[in-house]
């Protein structure tokens, strides 16, 4: 510690030029820091004990020190220069204790060394000794009148007063030592008020400052855990959670919450999970369940840059931690039971090839396989295969008659074996030795003959489980001449497994033959499945499948267990997909399935309809049901099915039958798929919500065909969902306004995506980039348009302002047809006129997006528009007797008027003479076309009709809202005087 040296006046009084100095200097650079901190403990030095004016040395060094500290503290976040002396302070906190630290430690080693000297010298340093041991130090007094002074701006008014003293806590509170009891309490209180600020950025400093004081000595969690860990879980902020996850710390009451961040909404987040905070954490203290629910979250995460980070946590934390020995790490992946350990050994490989590259298999160790050993060996392999590398696989893969003679020796340990934890070893084992076998290309005749010999006798075990049967299906074709003698090996096996069938007559109880024969049919029926996955020939009259199809699947799917019925629907159906007849006899079953099945016997009878409605089309099919629409009608009842995996199964079903063009009538569909895909009840199906995300963006970028269905069913999923939607925002749930979903659909069906994809894939031609072709993308682009103003003047007011906002997010250039211009312009003013739009952001949406209309049309304003010369085209006629139609339905205050004005000119012709009759009777000859002119123009009378924010589009949106208000007084006022001249010429 420094010795109390005096200093003169001039210290003092140079206080206020010195410390500005190395202010000014440090937040000029960032290199001289330390530099700095160490000049201003040499200040604060020479400043300890001097007195002046009732004011300490010590005081005035740090009064100057906040005082220039304050400049600081309001100034916006990362200004460069603001955040330099926030690094500064923190510094200088650090040299302060540092210097104290050595201090004592060498005043410890003195008084070591001078233990025996007499008591009279050992009371010379009782001063500093006594102030040690209290911790009361020049470092840590300023410090504590810092955050004493920092405490107070945590309640400031100014949120960036609040940011910065919380940032100069954080990042000063570690040097801090022993501060007093009150402050310690008096500071995690205040943190704790500040990590429910409602700025991110004040609670991530407030979180990181928290972090650092909290203490679990007894093992269970403190206040302060339990305030960070709420925090980690529930916080919205990324940042914060982050902040959060980094500094918490890590023991068993907290460990489970930071794995859970592995599944955090924030890839940046789940990154730092694996590179940061679980690569420091030797993975054997995690249990086998954590392990695997790590590596399940990493390695099958849809960001790469966390499967990357997955994968170095485990190829150099975990590999590290194990010795580099493979086969230890593999023990502790639980490769038995893990689901993840293959993906993630896959991963491992091809991300560090030198470890495949670098192993050997040597005789000793093919002779002793253990699951780990044997799951190291075929991933390996299968690394090798995938890459396409002949050599490392010729020179790791043994050959075909010994693979066979160590499938043999270990099904024989497998029989005999009695534990039934070593058994699940040994069926491991064998497994993986049938992938390896799967793999080889068995170049030699005996190691074939011997395998396939041993492959025949594997299917005919009891017991063998069904994912060794698949992999004794692949060896089979492998080893199969043709697909015609792989059928006839695998019948001949379904005939060995069914003979001989058990019957009473064998001394068996009669529960007892119902359980083998059913086991039997069982076993039969996942043959059959098996080799049906694998034909792909059309079959004739002569296959030996009917026979399997008359003598299994029918009796099986006519059973009364469910469990045949079950596994008899599902090799039905892939009976069918290789025979188009037998797929159309068939549908009325499958159907029947959906509707009145329950379980997996509805799940596999909707599978099917799906699979054959793809490989067939709808067409073909429906007519069996008895209606054209009838299996779609099915199908759409399926999508509002209670149970989630019946909906996301029946949307992927009908998202695929879309893309491939299968459905005749696809826009309905498409409309159901949307209003599905943001509909509040599916948000907690999240394999439902995951494939649509990626088919909508997928279909409309495909083809302009598509895009133009989705533009067609744009505007009406926009009004469905209003309801909906608008309560789910009214409940406080999370979800998509009516807004997003409107902006999204545009962005779907926007022509210029699709060219931009087209363009980046390469894929543009001639007849693609031609201005035919663009224009003929911008013509039902445009209609989108017309269909939302029509829908406007229907339309709730909530969804009419979605609709008008939806306007001008329409990419409207000069490509855009004319005469879809001039629609929209015809009704966006007919919008304008029947006053539907009330709100201030809605009106000003309707004069840009006119605006943009006079724009296309290259004229300046809406005066200059001809629609005398319009209303002649026959383009425009359906759009005019639209509005003409709206007029009907609803006239406003003019039209009444004119019809009184026509009351009046005709009582007043009564007293005209004949020629003047016959003038009137010629004008009711006039055509209804002319009449609907005549009202469509009055109703657009640009001049006299148009609202004054359409007519001076310069205007501020506050001024025109007075004008038009003043024009609706002026109208009310006009009325009520002309009621009462009405009334008192009929009391007169």
């Amino acid at each position: 510690m420094p010795s109390k040296s005096k200093a003169g006046p001039d210290t003092i009084s140079s206080l206020r030029s010195v410390i500005p100095e190395i202010f000014d200097a440090a937040q000029r650079s960032a290199t001289g820091h330390r530099k700095h901190a160490v000049a201003l403990h040499s200040l604060q030095s020479k400043c300890h004990g001097f007195d002046v004016e009732n004011l300490t040395g010590e005081a005035a060094f740090t009064q100057e020190f906040i005082r220039n500290l304050n400049k600081v503290l309001g100034i916006k976040k990362r200004e460069p220069s603001a955040d330099k002396i926030v690094k500064l302070v923190a510094i200088f906190v650090q040299v302060g204790h540092e210097i104290d630290t050595k201090a004592k430690a060498q005043r410890q080693k003195q008084k070591q060394k001078d233990g025996d000297a007499d008591d009279v010298f050992a009371d010379t340093g009782a001063d500093n000794d006594d102030e040690d041991e209290e911790g009361d130090t020049v470092t840590s007094r300023f410090a504590e009148s810092l955050i004493k002074y920092l405490l107070q701006g945590f309640q400031a008014k100014e949120k960036m007063t609040r940011v910065r003293c919380c940032q100069i806590v954080a990042m000063s509170v570690t040097n801090l030592g022993a501060i007093d009891e009150e402050l310690y309490f008096e500071l995690i209180r205040k943190l704790t008020e500040r990590i429910r600020d409602k700025e991110a950025s004040i609670r991530v400093h407030a979180a990181i400052a928290l972090a650092r004081l909290q203490s679990s000595d007894d093992g269970e969690p403190s206040e302060v855990n339990e305030a960070l860990l709420d925090l980690m879980q529930n916080d919205p902020s990324a940042e914060v959670r982050r902040a959060v996850l980094l500094n918490i710390e890590k023991n068993a009451s907290t460990l489970p919450f930071v794995l859970e961040r592995a599944r955090d909404v924030d890839a940046t987040n789940r990154k730092c999970v694996f590179v940061k905070v679980m690569a420091a954490i030797d993975y054997r203290l995690l249990s086998i369940e954590d392990r695997e629910r790590l590596l399940v979250a990493g390695i099958n995460d849809r960001d790469s840059g966390v499967k990357r980070a997955c994968v170095r946590m485990v190829g150099e934390s975990w590999l590290t931690f194990a010795g580099q020995n493979l086969l230890e790490l593999t023990a502790a992946l639980d490769v038995v039971d893990s689901p993840a350990a293959g993906k993630v050994m896959q991963a491992l490989f091809a991300a560090y090839t030198e470890i495949p590259e670098n192993l050997s298999f040597d005789s000793d160790l093919w002779e002793t396989l253990t699951p780990e050993v044997a799951f190291v060996i075929r991933a390996t392999l299968e690394f090798f295969a995938e890459r396409h590398d002949s050599d490392q696989l010729d020179r790791h893969m043994p050959d075909g008659m010994r693979l066979a003679q160590m499938l043999e020796s270990m099904g024989a340990k497998l029989e005999s074996e009695t534990d039934d934890e070593v058994r699940a070893d040994h069926e491991f084992v064998v497994h993986q030795l049938l992938l390896i076998a799967r793999m080889s290309d068995f170049p030699d005749e005996l190691g074939r003959r011997a395998m396939l010999t041993l492959m025949r006798k594997m299917l005919l075990v009891p017991e063998i489980p069904e994912n060794n049967i698949e992999a004794v299906s692949d060896i089979i074709r492998k080893l199969s001449v043709s697909e015609q003698d792989f059928v006839r090996i695998m019948v001949e096996v379904i005939s060995d497994v069914r003979e001989p069938t058990p019957t009473e007559a064998d001394g068996m109880p009669a529960e007892r033959v119902r359980i083998e024969s059913l086991l039997i049919g069982i076993k039969c029926l996942i043959i059959i499945k098996y080799l049906l996955q694998r034909c792909f020939d059309k079959l004739n009259d002569g296959s030996s499948i009917y026979a399997l199809l008359t003598e299994c699947i029918v009796p099986a799917v006519q059973s009364s267990e469910t469990v045949l019925q079950e596994f008899g629907i599902e090799c039905l159906a892939l009976c069918c997909l290789l025979d188009r007849s037998l797929a159309v006899d068939n549908v009325v079953l499958f159907a029947q399935a959906v509707r009145q099945g329950a379980g997996e016997l509805h799940a596999k009878g909707l599978a099917a309809l799906l699979d054959l409605a793809l490989m067939y089309g709808v067409a073909d099919l429906a007519p069996a049901l008895g209606a054209p629409d009838m299996l779609i009608k099915i199908l759409r009842a399926e999508l509002h099915s209670n149970d989630e995996r019946t909906q996301a199964t029946t949307a992927e079903g009908l998202a695929r039958l879309l893309y491939a063009h299968r459905i005749a009538e696809p826009a309905p569909i498409l409309e159901e798929l949307l209003v599905l895909y943001y509909h509040p009840d599916t948000a907690s199906n999240d394999a439902l919500r995951q494939c649509l995300a990626y088919f909508f963006p997928a279909f409309s970028y495909m083809s302009n065909e598509n895009q133009v269905l989705m533009q067609q069913v744009a505007v009406p999923t926009v009004c469905r969902l209003g309801g909906v939607l608008k309560q789910q925002a009214g409940d406080g749930q999370a979800g998509a306004t009516q807004s997003q979903v409107a902006h999204q659909v545009v962005t779907w069906s926007d022509p210029r995506i699709l060219d931009a994809i087209s363009v980046m894939n390469g894929t543009t031609t001639t007849m693609t980039s031609s201005g035919l072709r663009v224009a003929a993308r911008m013509n039902s682009y445009a209609q989108l348009g017309v269909d939302a103003l029509k829908k406007t003047f229907s339309a709730t007011p909530n969804t009419r302002k979605v609709l008008v906002q939806m306007l001008n997010k329409l990419s409207l250039d000069d490509s855009t047809p004319v005469i879809h211009t001039q629609q929209l312009f015809v009704l966006v003013r007919t919008l304008a006129q029947q006053e539907l739009v009330t709100d201030m952001i809605t009106r000003n949406a309707v004069v840009r997006f006119e605006a943009t209309l006079l724009k296309l049309l290259d004229v300046e304003s809406a005066d200059d528009v001809n629609l005398e010369a319009w209303i002649e085209e026959p383009e425009m006629a359906s759009v005019f007797e639209f509005v003409s139609s709206l007029d009907e339905d609803g006239p406003d205050d003019d039209e009444d008027n004119d019809e009184g004005e026509d009351e009046r000119a005709e009582s007043a012709g009564d007293d005209d003479d004949e020629d003047d009759s016959v003038r009137v009777a010629s004008d009711s000859e006039i055509s209804e076309r002319q009449i609907s002119e005549e009202r469509v123009l009055s109703g657009l009378n640009l001049r006299s009709r148009l609202p004054a924010s359409s007519a001076v589009p310069s205007r501020s949106p506050m001024k025109r809202a007075r004008q038009e208000r003043l024009e609706e007084l002026t109208r009310e006022i006009d009325e009520l005087l002309e009621s009462d001249d009405e009334d008192s010429d009929n009391n007169y």
